[in-house]
């Protein structure tokens, strides 16, 4: 029995092909009303490999899926995981040149896409000269294979999954058929995860968590999953899917449960009172916002704080389901809970060259290293790169900072290239952007900081998006001088600047995190000129 069970599979293509063979009409996803079953996508997932290989994919080559939500993804994603070659998700509307760069990087000999991204696929591969076929689902719909498909090892490489690049330039983090499953093994067990369960999640399938915790992790305990696309307008979608099918378990970011908050300001018709656990991750996690949302939709110990990165596959510890959240002392972090099992988290001293040193004890902050099968095997043809995160016994440097507790709880405090220093002090720009966004007013807000040569530090810059219903122009000055006010009084400092912007401007990665390296960019080139918010006696 064991060497049909999904749960002891070592390889994704594995996983899927015993979930097949033991519940074939069971459906895997719902999506737009239509259920797909594991049969279904076991099937045409071969059809998907042998167009592939007609069109000269062979195993080990790259190929870069630009893909809406849709079954379609899921159809190439493993026929090319049974080819033996390696899919690369990518996010859909990146720019031409940021598409063609990542083409050229991954050394992607075709890219599969839908119709109405094909012009701009077609413009990036002008610029990518080793990719040499385009491929739509159409042209993928072919006969199955005649011969036996190749069965990867557990080590094989099995995707590519590029960073979302909210410090610098993406990278493409090499993830093997055991980094994936073994981090889906410990999301499940972490979660408690069974067939019983029922999931909603509107996460991109071009993002770690979206992908691999939500969409790879279900076939393991076989637990049915309900995707929405992830451009929803009105977050009032997502809770009524979640009341409709009776959720147990959905994922958002922070800003998605803010969004709930602000937008769906009619609670009836949404009751959230099955669900198990909410995950909130891919960004700083506010206390603030899991009060305001378990309090707006009168739930209670719902949401649950979790952290990981694409480096380490996913996960690296997720808060314990129906319990009480933690601060630190200060009242300003919120704990992600203790490291999964498998995973294990230190504490050293930040470092740009990979060097290490004494692990830093308990509530001192540093940077947060982490060891676990989850790993990567490194980034795609950037050996220099690796060596600067991956030590030869394995232990990541993330990147983040943050401490433990004397309980072995961790805290996410910050990016080390996103913190900001004020004359010698070194401050959080989430610090600053939550009490921005606390103003009435703003719909968003960043903060970042600008180095100045007269005074030999760093400047602190404050960008506002304003919102739609805030106040009208005339008003705008009172309402830079309140931020200016709420700042100084909450962390002692006074914005160099505060620029009131329009909604949408503020630069994010295709998971929604901030990019504050672009955004100081933006801000030294006068890019934000024209998106200033529209000033007194504006028609």
């Amino acid at each position: 029995m064991a060497e049909r069970d999904p749960e002891t599979a070592e390889t994704l293509t594995e996983v899927l092909r015993r979930r097949a063979a033991l519940s074939g009409e069971q459906p895997y996803f719902h999506l737009y009303g239509e259920a797909v079953t594991y049969g279904r996508l076991w099937e045409l997932s071969a059809r998907y490999a042998a167009a592939l290989a007609r069109a000269g994919v062979r195993a080990g080559d790259k190929v870069c899926l630009i893909y809406p939500t849709c079954a379609e993804f899921f159809y190439t994603f493993f026929g090319a995981l049974r080819l033996g070659a390696a899919p690369v998700p990518l996010y859909p509307t990146l720019g031409i040149e940021a598409t063609a760069n990542i083409f050229r990087d991954s050394e992607a000999v075709a890219v599969v896409t839908i119709g109405w991204f094909r012009r701009n696929v077609d413009a990036s591969t002008a610029l990518a000269p080793n990719v040499r076929v385009v491929l739509e689902p159409v042209d993928l719909e072919a006969e199955p294979p005649a011969t036996r498909l190749p069965e990867p090892s557990p080590d094989d490489l099995a995707f590519i999954q590029y960073t979302s690049g909210s410090t610098g330039q993406p990278r493409g983090v090499m993830l093997t058929h055991r980094n994936v499953v073994s981090t889906c093994h410990f999301m499940a067990e972490a979660s408690g995860l069974t067939a019983r369960d029922r999931i909603v999640s509107w996460l991109p399938l071009y993002h770690d968590m979206g992908l691999i915790g939500c969409s790879f992790t279900p076939p393991l305990k076989g637990t049915p999953l309900w995707l929405l696309p992830p451009d929803l307008r009105n977050p009032r979608q997502w809770l009524e899917l979640v009341t409709e099918v009776q959720a147990t378990f959905t994922v958002s970011p922070d800003f998605g449960y803010r969004n709930c908050v602000r937008n769906v300001r009619d609670t009836s018709g949404v009751d959230l009172s099955t669900l198990r656990a909410a995950l909130s991750g891919a960004e700083p996690v506010r206390a603030s916002t899991i009060h305001a949302f378990e309090r707006h939709f009168g739930i209670k110990n719902v949401i649950a704080p979790c952290y990981g990165l694409a480096e380490a596959t996913l996960a690296v510890a997720i808060w314990p389901f129906g319990t009480p959240i933690r601060l630190d002392p200060s009242g300003r972090f919120v704990s992600v809970g203790r490291p999964c099992r498998g995973v294990s988290v230190r504490i050293l001293p930040p470092s740009e060259d990979g060097t290490t040193g004494p692990a830093l004890g308990f509530g001192v902050e540093g940077e947060i290293c982490v060891k676990s099968p989850g790993i990567m095997r490194g980034y795609y043809n950037s050996p220099e790169s690796t060596a600067k995160v991956l030590s030869p016994d394995g232990w990541l440097r993330t990147g983040d900072l943050g401490f433990l507790d004397g309980e072995g709880y961790l805290y996410i405090s910050g990016r080390l290239k996103d913190i900001i220093c004020l004359g010698g002090e070194n401050v959080v720009p989430t610090d600053i952007e939550d009490i921005v966004d606390h103003v009435p007013g703003v719909r968003y807000s960043a903060a970042v900081g600008l180095e100045s040569a007269r005074t030999g530090t760093q400047r602190l810059y404050v960008v506002a998006e304003v919102r739609g219903d805030g106040p009208e122009p005339d008003l705008h000055p009172r309402l830079v001088g309140e931020i200016v006010r709420r700042v100084h009084e909450g962390r002692g400092h006074r914005p160099a600047r505060v620029l009131l912007v329009q909604p949408g401007t503020i630069p994010k990665t295709s998971s929604g995190k901030i990019q504050r390296s672009r955004l100081a960019q933006m801000i030294q080139a006068g890019e934000l000129r024209d998106r200033l918010a529209p000033p007194a006696g504006t028609p």
